[in-house]
């Protein structure tokens, strides 16, 4: 029997899709990649069902726009019960859209930090992701996938 696919789960939150879309843009380069892909959205399943998604997976990205220079609220909830979960050994991707400042992304990876997981640089998409924005959504979904196959 061959080796399972390792999974990846996506979960984004959005006000505007622009998330939603570049969380579909990573989703894409990742599954041609090799890797098995999950894409939620964080206002349409509960926190608990997608901290078990994740704790099932070899990579998480997670995806908020930048309000008020932050992450949305339902993502920092989420990241907060990541804390006490075991992550080690994961590959870690923040991601999301901006209007203005972009912060969410990086507020993420910070956050994250003490998880344990291997965590790469950010990526920040200004407005909707369309010809090489969504190039460049692609283009990361495919890396993540990298260093998923490389464990």
């Amino acid at each position: 029997m061959a080796d399972p696919k390792p999974k990846l789960v996506i979960v984004y939150g959005t006000g505007t899709n622009n998330t939603k879309a570049v969380a579909e843009g990573i989703e894409s380069g990742a599954r041609d990649e090799g890797v098995d892909t999950v894409v939620l959205n964080v206002a349409d399943i509960s926190k608990e069902e997608i901290v078990a998604e994740i704790t099932g997976a070899q990579g998480v990205a997670i995806g908020s726009p930048t309000y008020n220079r932050k992450p949305v609220p339902a993502i920092v909830t989420l990241v907060d019960m990541l804390q006490d979960v075991n992550m080690e050994g994961k590959v870690c991707a923040t991601f999301g859209a901006y209007g203005h400042s972009g912060e969410a992304p990086k507020t993420l990876k910070r956050v994250l930090k003490p998880c344990n997981m291997e965590q790469m640089e950010v990526l920040r998409i200004l407005g909707k992701p369309a010809g090489p924005t969504l190039d460049e959504c692609r283009k990361y979904g495919a890396e993540i996938a990298g260093n998923m196959l490389e464990k």
